[in-house]
């Protein structure tokens, strides 16, 4: 099988490993070749007051740390430097999008999938990058919008990564991909995200007080490890019925996908190429 290249766009530099790292890892080691990309360089998601007064550090600190976690997980990183907080659907925003779903890719094909954060969730930034995306499709084919980099001469397949939210419409589980055996991969990518992981969400929680000290290595990759059995077993059992169909009911942890019409709409074998199932 040829290999594919698969781009996976989220607002923050922490957002793909919490989505889709489990199926990122499965591309990898399957000879494909996967891009994270964040929309924003991450400059605000902390409390300290190094941070507070010089964001720049923080920033620095998060490209570092999501590098590490791509490389572990196999995929390759960047951020396209938006202020974190500050993700707006706007000109400069779209075509900066644009450029960089049609980069991936050899030249005219671009990616064979994306998979991004469906428009309805609780964080702005959040809604605002699957905006951009959306907004990006059919242009990419547009020969006159961004003319400095290539047009692509197909639609790849856009795919949303699993939400739990239903202000508009319930998420639904095209397809479900288990992670069983990338758990391990998975947890280690986001023990690298140690300023999100281990400090920010906690401390924006309020459980800052059970998280593991620092020497202990051990026991934090056990705290997320935890905590992604726990999130990957509930999306086992509201996706069951997918999971039986594709043929995989015996699974305990998956990452679930619903296809985005925006894009390429895939047939079932299509889908079976692409995605790393039964």
């Amino acid at each position: 099988m040829a290999k594919r290249h698969i781009l996976c766009i989220g607002a923050h530099p922490d957002d793909n490993e919490f989505s889709v790292g489990g199926t990122a890892a499965l591309l990898c080691r399957r000879g494909d070749e996967v891009h994270f990309v964040s929309v924003t360089n991450g400059d605000k998601g902390h409390y300290y007051q190094e941070y507070i007064k010089h964001p720049t550090f923080l920033a620095e600190r998060r490209l570092h740390e999501a590098r590490a976690g791509a490389g572990t997980i196999g995929a390759s990183y960047e951020t396209l430097g938006v202020h974190d907080g500050e993700v707006y659907v706007d000109k400069a925003t779209t075509e900066a999008v644009v450029r960089c779903i049609r980069s991936f890719g050899e030249a005219g094909k671009g990616p064979d999938l994306v998979l991004f954060n469906r428009p309805q969730d609780y964080h702005r930034d959040h809604r605002y990058t699957a905006q951009l995306v959306l907004d990006a499709t059919y242009m990419l084919t547009v020969p006159t919008m961004c003319p400095d980099t290539r047009h692509l001469d197909r639609m790849p397949v856009f795919a949303y990564w699993y939400d739990d939210f239903s202000e508009t419409a319930a998420f639904r589980a095209d397809v479900v991909v288990p992670i069983d055996s990338v758990m391990d991969v998975k947890a280690e990518a986001l023990c690298a995200h140690v300023s999100q992981v281990f400090e920010w969400l906690p401390y924006n929680a309020g459980t800052l007080d059970k998280v593991p000290p620092k020497s202990d290595a051990a026991g934090r990759k056990r705290m997320v490890g935890e905590w992604l059995e726990k999130r990957g077993k509930l999306r086992c059992e509201r996706t069951s019925a997918t999971l039986e169909k594709q043929g995989d009911a015996g699974a305990q942890y998956v990452e679930a996908f619903q296809i985005c019409q925006y894009g390429s709409v895939p047939s079932a074998e299509e889908i079976r190429e692409l995605f790393p199932i039964a």
